[in-house]
Protein backbone atom coordinates (compact mmCIF):
# COMPACT_ATOMS: atom_id res chain seq x y z
CA UNK A 1 0.00 0.00 0.00
CA UNK A 2 1.28 3.38 -0.71
CA UNK A 3 0.69 6.51 1.26
CA UNK A 4 -1.12 9.67 -0.66
CA UNK A 5 -3.22 13.28 -0.27
CA UNK A 6 -6.73 13.68 -1.22
CA UNK A 7 -7.80 17.59 -1.81
CA UNK A 8 -11.20 17.02 -2.33
CA UNK A 9 -13.42 20.37 -2.74
CA UNK A 10 -16.97 20.13 -2.55
CA UNK A 11 -19.90 22.07 -3.65
CA UNK A 12 -20.32 25.11 -0.73
CA UNK A 13 -24.56 25.02 -1.50
CA UNK A 14 -24.15 21.93 0.59
CA UNK A 15 -25.56 21.56 4.18
CA UNK A 16 -22.72 21.04 6.89
CA UNK A 17 -24.94 17.29 7.13
CA UNK A 18 -24.70 17.15 3.20
CA UNK A 19 -20.57 17.76 3.64
CA UNK A 20 -20.25 15.19 6.61
CA UNK A 21 -22.23 12.94 4.37
CA UNK A 22 -19.80 13.27 1.36
CA UNK A 23 -17.27 13.08 3.95
CA UNK A 24 -18.64 9.53 5.36
CA UNK A 25 -18.85 8.33 2.05
CA UNK A 26 -15.04 8.86 1.15
CA UNK A 27 -14.11 7.39 3.95
CA UNK A 28 -16.34 4.29 3.27
CA UNK A 29 -15.07 4.06 -0.27
CA UNK A 30 -11.22 4.31 1.15
CA UNK A 31 -11.92 1.33 3.84
CA UNK A 32 -14.11 -1.00 1.32
CA UNK A 33 -11.00 -0.72 -0.84
CA UNK A 34 -8.96 -2.10 1.83
CA UNK A 35 -7.38 1.42 2.70
CA UNK A 36 -6.75 2.95 5.55
CA UNK A 37 -7.63 7.06 6.62
CA UNK A 38 -4.70 8.27 8.61
CA UNK A 39 -6.25 12.38 9.11
CA UNK A 40 -9.18 14.16 8.02
CA UNK A 41 -8.49 17.72 7.61
CA UNK A 42 -11.05 20.30 7.23
CA UNK A 43 -10.43 23.55 5.79
CA UNK A 44 -13.70 24.77 5.62
CA UNK A 45 -14.99 27.33 2.79
CA UNK A 46 -12.71 28.95 0.86
CA UNK A 47 -13.12 31.91 -1.95
CA UNK A 48 -11.27 29.77 -5.29
CA UNK A 49 -8.94 31.24 -7.85
CA UNK A 50 -11.16 31.27 -10.19
CA UNK A 51 -14.69 29.90 -10.87
CA UNK A 52 -15.55 26.48 -11.13
CA UNK A 53 -18.74 25.26 -12.03
CA UNK A 54 -20.42 28.56 -11.75
CA UNK A 55 -18.98 28.23 -8.25
CA UNK A 56 -16.96 31.25 -6.57
CA UNK A 57 -15.88 29.04 -3.32
CA UNK A 58 -15.51 25.62 -2.73
CA UNK A 59 -15.68 24.03 0.53
CA UNK A 60 -12.24 22.52 1.27
CA UNK A 61 -10.82 18.69 2.91
CA UNK A 62 -7.73 17.16 2.71
CA UNK A 63 -7.54 13.29 2.84
CA UNK A 64 -4.30 11.69 4.72
CA UNK A 65 -4.77 7.74 3.22
CA UNK A 66 -2.74 4.46 3.10
CA UNK A 67 -4.29 2.31 0.07
CA UNK A 68 -3.67 0.19 -3.02
CA UNK A 69 -3.51 2.83 -5.98
CA UNK A 70 -6.86 0.41 -7.57
CA UNK A 71 -8.59 2.07 -4.43
CA UNK A 72 -7.81 5.32 -5.56
CA UNK A 73 -8.62 5.43 -9.13
CA UNK A 74 -11.96 4.41 -8.15
CA UNK A 75 -12.68 7.56 -5.55
CA UNK A 76 -11.33 9.59 -8.08
CA UNK A 77 -14.17 7.63 -10.81
CA UNK A 78 -16.39 8.61 -8.67
CA UNK A 79 -15.20 12.21 -7.74
CA UNK A 80 -15.85 12.35 -11.37
CA UNK A 81 -19.68 11.53 -11.54
CA UNK A 82 -20.36 13.29 -8.77
CA UNK A 83 -22.19 16.95 -9.26
CA UNK A 84 -21.15 17.59 -5.17
CA UNK A 85 -17.07 17.12 -5.78
CA UNK A 86 -16.04 20.84 -8.07
CA UNK A 87 -12.08 19.57 -7.90
CA UNK A 88 -10.22 17.12 -6.65
CA UNK A 89 -6.48 15.88 -6.42
CA UNK A 90 -4.82 12.90 -4.98
CA UNK A 91 -0.64 12.84 -4.69
CA UNK A 92 1.35 9.66 -4.23
CA UNK A 93 4.19 10.11 -2.00
CA UNK A 94 7.77 8.17 -2.44
CA UNK A 95 9.93 7.32 0.24
CA UNK A 96 11.80 10.46 2.33
CA UNK A 97 8.89 12.85 0.59
CA UNK A 98 7.41 15.17 3.14
CA UNK A 99 3.50 15.85 3.03
CA UNK A 100 1.58 18.45 3.14
CA UNK A 101 2.46 20.58 6.42
CA UNK A 102 -0.38 20.68 9.33
CA UNK A 103 -2.80 23.62 8.59
CA UNK A 104 -3.88 25.54 11.73
CA UNK A 105 -7.49 26.12 12.10
CA UNK A 106 -8.15 29.82 11.66
CA UNK A 107 -9.70 31.86 13.81
CA UNK A 108 -13.54 32.94 13.29
CA UNK A 109 -12.21 36.95 12.67
CA UNK A 110 -10.03 35.90 10.55
CA UNK A 111 -10.39 35.67 6.48
CA UNK A 112 -8.43 32.99 4.72
CA UNK A 113 -7.13 32.85 1.10
CA UNK A 114 -8.32 29.56 -0.62
CA UNK A 115 -5.10 29.20 -2.92
CA UNK A 116 -3.62 25.25 -3.10
CA UNK A 117 0.15 25.25 -4.19
CA UNK A 118 1.99 22.59 -5.77
CA UNK A 119 5.46 22.52 -5.88
CA UNK A 120 6.42 19.98 -8.50
CA UNK A 121 9.66 18.99 -9.20
CA UNK A 122 11.25 19.06 -12.82
CA UNK A 123 11.73 21.87 -15.10
CA UNK A 124 8.41 23.81 -17.28
CA UNK A 125 6.68 21.95 -19.80
CA UNK A 126 7.89 24.95 -22.26
CA UNK A 127 11.50 23.80 -21.51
Amino acid sequence: MKAYEVVVILDPALTEEEVEGQISEINDMILNGNGKVNEIQRWGKKRLAYEVKKRREGYYILFRVTAEPKAISSLERSFKISEKVLKYMAVRFEEGQAPLPQREEPKKSEEVGASLSLEVKGGSPNG
